[in-house]
């Protein structure tokens, strides 16, 4: 009775945790329910194939070297630089421009001009994605003074328009030459829509790119759409348009749709092996905001490893200014995680406590219950002995009580009052009673100490010890050390029970404290049997 208190305490604090617990599992759920897991599942799996994807397009660029080596006409060789510089340039930038210095030097005769300016073109191009923009700027002021003709002034507005949007990225509208960048940016937007075809891709692609810069969304939307469909998932455009897409989805409230199509250009981009995208550090950004610190601080991570790994400078400070905010969210996430599984521990470890003193506990009262039961059923066992052996010696003195009543009654009625007084006298009538008295005394003592011999035996001498003869159940020495052991140490009491004299139990005594190991404290020690054991008669207390 005494620990169920407690244990009602211990059930409380277990229900109040579990239930503390599922609030915050249910506040969580709550806050990431909006998140679209599907996709987001999807883009981790192709983050994780990143390397392989990569190894592909190695594989690619290095079949283009070995062609390099194959001593090739010179044309032919500067068409492979160019095709590796272009193949480099989202992927690892000192390559890229590495590849484009050796077309410069490459350039095989061209009456028209084209291939130096394309050389050129692909080098300014290259610096700006390293973010080396001085010499870019340079060479591309360079070019802007020749008299071009039209294919070249397509590549070299495609050039200034990503060199440009480079540099916007890399000033963040933080400063007054942001907007200086931004209305460059536009002049190139400007120059490609007149010069290229209608039906060019990448024309359609600037032209739908306005339309979202000019918060036309519904329009641009379906011309995003279309350009989607009509481009292959491998291209560029294609990444391009889906992240546009996304920034239409985002305004227009379509949350799931911004998300998606910022993990199909992230997709794209990683597919392709493209170090520059900025997709991904956009979705890690919102995830961030959204509360999903785990995934948004996997992505900035990838983000910022894979522009560090191809040298990409200008999107490495763009990625750095989303870093800070998420990475310090995440670790204070951490934090606050390692705090609740400390908690976690502690209040287990405290329950795993409890348990096992209450186990430990439980355990020692059943095993305290099933001794307790044996010995109830033990003693419970005894005292029927008892009951019975006091049941069977009153009805053996009522049987004969009556028995001689009789004969008394029938020697007065014949007159033979002088038989009767000699039958008396003789004694051959109380010793059979005697007799019969004894046996049953000496049964009820061996039900209650069926080890007594043995239990008095371990207080005598070697050479002293009781040794019954055949059929005989006790001695009168053991009769009367039993009452000694029943709490009646008095000879004279003794005496009155077992109808002996009180000299005879006296001798009887003083004959046994002569064959003891002990004598002095013979009875005493006598009084004491059974006591470590489970007491025989612990049913009188």
């Amino acid at each position: 009775m005494r620990t169920f208190p407690f244990s009602l305490f211990i059930v409380a604090c277990i229900i109040a945790f579990c239930s503390g617990a599922c609030d915050s599992a249910s506040d969580a759920q709550r806050k990431n329910s909006a998140l679209p897991a599907k996709i987001l599942k999807q883009l981790n799996t192709t983050i994780s194939r990143a390397a392989s994807y990569q190894e592909i397009k190695i594989k690619h660029i290095d079949s283009l070297k070995n062609l390099l080596k194959s001593g090739n006409m010179p044309s032919s060789q500067w068409e492979i630089l160019i095709e590796i510089a272009d193949q480099y340039r989202q992927m690892n930038a000192d390559s890229s421009i590495y590849y484009a210095e050796k077309a410069v030097d490459a350039v095989p005769e061209d009456p028209s001009g084209f291939k130096r300016i394309r050389s050129e073109l692909s080098l300014v191009t290259a610096l700006s994605t390293a973010g080396i923009f001085s010499p870019a700027v340079w060479r591309l002021d360079s070019i802007s003074r020749i008299n071009l003709p039209e294919d070249a002034r397509i590549e070299f507005w495609k050039a200034s328009r990503i060199m440009y949007s480079y540099m916007l990225a890399f000033v963040q509208d933080h400063t007054r030459y942001a907007d200086l960048f931004r209305e460059k940016y536009i002049n190139c937007d400007d120059s490609l829509l007149q010069l290229l075809p209608q039906h060019d891709p990448f024309r359609q692609f600037i032209a739908a790119e306005r339309l979202v810069n000019d918060a036309k969304w519904e329009k641009a939307k379906s011309q995003l759409e279309l350009i989607l469909k009509s481009n292959p998932e491998e291209s560029n455009i294609y990444a391009m348009a889906a992240f546009q897409l996304a920034i239409v989805n985002k305004n227009l409230g379509n949350l799931n749709g911004y998300v998606e199509n910022l993990a199909i250009s992230a997709e794209c981009d990683i597919k392709r092996s493209v170090k520059e995208g900025i997709a991904l550090p956009t979705l890690a950004n919102w995830l961030y905001e959204e509360g999903d610190l785990e995934n948004a601080f996997n992505y900035i991570n990838f983000a910022l490893e894979e522009a560090n790994s191809g040298n990409i400078r200008m999107r490495t400070v763009s990625i750095a200014a989303f870093m800070p905010l998420i990475d310090e969210a995440y670790r204070h996430n951490i934090d606050a995680s390692n705090n609740k599984m400390l908690a976690y521990l502690l209040i287990s470890t405290s329950l795993l406590l409890i348990s096992i003193i209450l186990s430990a506990k439980l355990v020692k009262n059943i095993r305290t219950s099933k001794t307790k039961g044996k010995k109830l059923e033990a003693t419970s066992k005894m005292l029927e002995a008892y009951v019975g052996n006091f049941i069977g010696l009153c009805s053996n003195y009522a049987s004969r009580l009556e028995q001689f009543t009789k004969l008394v009654t029938r020697k007065i009625n014949s007159g033979q009052s002088d038989d009767l007084i000699k039958l008396i006298s003789s004694g051959k009538f109380t010793g059979d009673d005697n007799d019969e008295f004894y046996r049953l005394i000496d049964k009820a003592i061996l039900d209650i100490f069926p080890d007594i011999i043995e239990k008095i035996n371990s207080l005598l001498l070697p050479d002293k010890k009781i040794e019954l003869k055949p059929d005989e159940l006790l001695i009168p020495e053991v009769r009367i050390y039993a009452f000694v052991r029943l709490g009646i140490d008095q000879s004279s009491k003794i005496a009155q029970i077992l109808n002996y004299s009180v000299n005879t139990v006296y001798a009887y005594r003083n004959r046994m404290r002569n064959r003891a190991i002990d004598r002095d404290r013979f009875d005493s020690n006598v009084a004491r049997l059974w006591r470590n054991d489970e007491d025989p008669i612990s049913f009188l207390a």
